[in-house]
């Protein structure tokens, strides 16, 4: 038979990647992610959206293959493999048969994790639940009995039928992305995931490089392939650093928020620049879910919760949510009056979705806003990025840098990077 490589998502398209792997006796995916794009042809969130996963089925946005789905015992398939967090590559695992294993780093569930104890989410379809019974934060993010997971960390490697997997670590802007080399009879099959080179941590993608020499099947990641021009961690910080200095007035800044390398960067310009960094209610969740990973040197050089230098942004609302005061009680919280009154103190994260607190704080002179996101890829997209432009304009705060869109400050692209 030899090995077949059939690609569902992800070919010709930016993100939502499911690409099943063959041999004679074992059937693989790699990956199993969300299409945003496509997804967008039928629906807005969050008004209308698929609510059950027949939806996505009948819509041709996942593949319907005999055994893929439903809660039968026997499935001809052996286990779904993911690269990393980014929800273009992991999103719709949710609704797979939960007799298939899911496999992943160890870090890249605990972003995971976090991501699902703090979005809505129909119980039946969690990755992830809060136990309430647990005393903190981190305790409390609980994986699904629903399904099985399979953690790995570099280094290890394991058998799924014919193939032996050997997962390798690669640098991207989520923490713990993984490339995949499988080895079988019939062949040697390399995946990239998304991967880049000029991250902090080019020498990871550059091991993995050399891991996968001589494979007989390449399946790569190229969505930024024939871009000119990629700028560096280090090239971020200086220009970040460089506009926060001997500013009077508030420095805000929008990036992802599970682009750990950029929270890192705007951490080290508050410390240089004598601010401190406050960071949204969903990012502290995601730093105690790696306060493991932190404390073990795993991740490096970058805060714990509740070290000095960090506050915690509380936006306002009717009511919180559980692990909204279990945050708040744990570490405590800072809002817009308090952000109003030490605007030459801080550097705040703050997206699109964040413009109403804005308004309350009411930024004062010499007050800017550093957009540190990927340019607009759709549409949808441009329209946000232009109401960003429109508030910003109306607060009185001048984007940084308003001639490139933010591709000079981008490594790592994900839909709906909202704190909402």
């Amino acid at each position: 038979m030899g090995i077949r490589i059939t690609v569902f998502g992800g070919a010709g398209e930016i993100g939502g990647n499911q690409i099943l792997v063959e041999s004679k006796e074992t059937r693989l995916f790699l990956d199993f992610g969300r299409n945003f794009s496509r997804e967008s042809e039928f629906f807005v969130e969050p008004f209308l959206k698929a609510r059950k996963p027949e939806h996505l089925l009948k819509l041709g946005l996942m593949p319907n293959l005999p055994g893929l789905y439903g809660d039968q015992e026997e499935t001809p398939f052996d286990a779904i493999l993911l690269s990393h967090a980014h929800l273009d590559h992991m999103d719709y695992v949710r609704y797979v048969n939960r007799h298939i294993p899911l496999c992943a780093g160890e870090g890249t569930w605990r972003v995971i994790f976090a991501r699902e104890v703090t979005s809505p989410r129909k119980a039946e379809y969690r990755l992830a639940e809060l136990n309430k019974y647990a005393k903190t934060v981190q305790e409390s993010m609980t994986p699904s009995s629903k399904f099985t997971f399979i953690p790995f960390r570099t280094g290890h490697k394991f058998q799924l039928g014919d193939f032996e997997v050997i997962p390798v670590h690669v640098d991207h802007s989520v923490p713990a992305a993984y490339g995949y080399l499988l080895e079988g009879p019939e062949g040697r099959v390399a995946y990239t995931g998304d991967f880049r080179f000029h991250g902090p941590r080019a020498d990871m993608s550059k091991e993995f490089v050399q891991r996968i020499e001589g494979v007989d099947i390449l399946i790569m990641e190229g969505t930024s392939a024939l871009e000119s021009r990629l700028f560096s961690e280090a090239e971020v910080k200086e220009r970040a650093q460089r506009l926060a200095s001997n500013r009077k007035g508030l420095v805000a800044a929008s990036f992802s928020s599970v682009d750990l390398d950029r929270l890192r960067t705007f951490y080290q310009v508050a410390l240089n620049t004598g601010r401190e960094l406050v960071i949204s209610m969903r990012q502290a969740c995601l730093m105690e879910a790696l306060r493991p990973e932190i404390e073990r040197g795993i991740i490096k050089d970058i805060f714990k919760v509740g070290d000095p230098g960090i506050r915690i942004y509380a936006r306002e609302k009717e009511f919180n949510y559980n692990w909204e005061e279990r945050i708040a009680n744990q570490f405590g919280t800072v809002d817009s009056s308090w952000v109003s009154q030490n605007q030459s103190k801080i550097i705040l994260f703050a997206t699109y979705y964040d413009m109403l607190e804005l308004l309350e704080a009411e930024p004062g002179p010499d007050s800017i806003y550093i957009y540190s996101e990927s340019e607009p890829w759709d549409e949808e997209g441009e329209i946000e990025f232009q109401k960003l432009s429109n508030w910003l304009e109306f607060l009185g705060m001048p984007m940084f840098p308003d001639s490139c869109l933010g591709t000079c400050l981008v490594h790592g692209t994900e839909k709906g990077g909202g704190e909402g």
